[in-house]
């Protein structure tokens, strides 16, 4: 090697050891400043928690729920309180399987009901009305099985999902017939 590749090879590493020390020191600087911050912010900071109840899925519900208490206050509760009957036990897709067979039931059956009560109440009926009824009927439906289910709660003697089924699906077939039975005969005043 000659004298001034050397030098050059020389200035070239020195360079480059330099620019390295400098990268070094950014680096280390950086280690620093993310160890200060992390010693000044030793507690976990749960900036927001969101919760979706759509998104709870209970396939069983055994025992009682005390919300917003200490196990303390538990012990200091009266007894009447603990030993409230539960609700029967029944699985979660109740309403749907109710509200699908009551669909059905109207899909089928309705044509036939509604025209059965227009002859027994001398009501002349378009052919085009009965699907308008039972349409109507249908969109009522998740608002009466609601409603009878609440009161299936307050029935004692109601306690497997059997009954509690039954007693939704009688109550509402019941009342579709009385209602349609206080329909014709409105229909009927109307047509005196």
């Amino acid at each position: 090697m000659n004298h001034s590749n050397w030098s050059a090879y020389m200035y070239d590493m020195h360079e480059y050891m330099r620019q390295q020390e400098a990268l070094i020191e950014q680096l280390t600087s950086r280690v620093n400043e993310l160890e200060e911050k992390l010693q000044n912010k030793k507690s976990n900071h749960i900036e927001k928690v969101e919760y979706h109840f759509d998104q709870l899925k209970i396939e069983q519900l055994d025992g009682t729920l005390h919300i917003g208490l200490s196990p303390q206050d538990l012990a200091n509760l009266d007894g009447s309180f603990i030993d409230q009957p539960k609700p029967p036990n029944y699985q979660a897709p109740l309403k749907q399987t109710i509200q699908a067979e009551l669909n059905d039931y109207l899909h089928r059956n309705g044509t036939n009901i509604i025209n059965q009560m227009a002859a027994e109440y001398n009501v002349s009926m378009d052919d085009g009305y009965p699907p308008i009824l039972i349409q109507d009927m249908i969109k009522q439906l998740p608002g009466r099985i609601a409603f009878y289910e609440n009161e299936a709660y307050n029935e004692k003697n109601l306690q497997t999902r059997d009954d509690i089924h039954r007693f939704i699906s009688d109550n509402v077939k019941n009342e579709i017939k009385q209602s349609l039975r206080k329909y014709m005969d409105t229909q009927r005043s109307k047509g005196e």
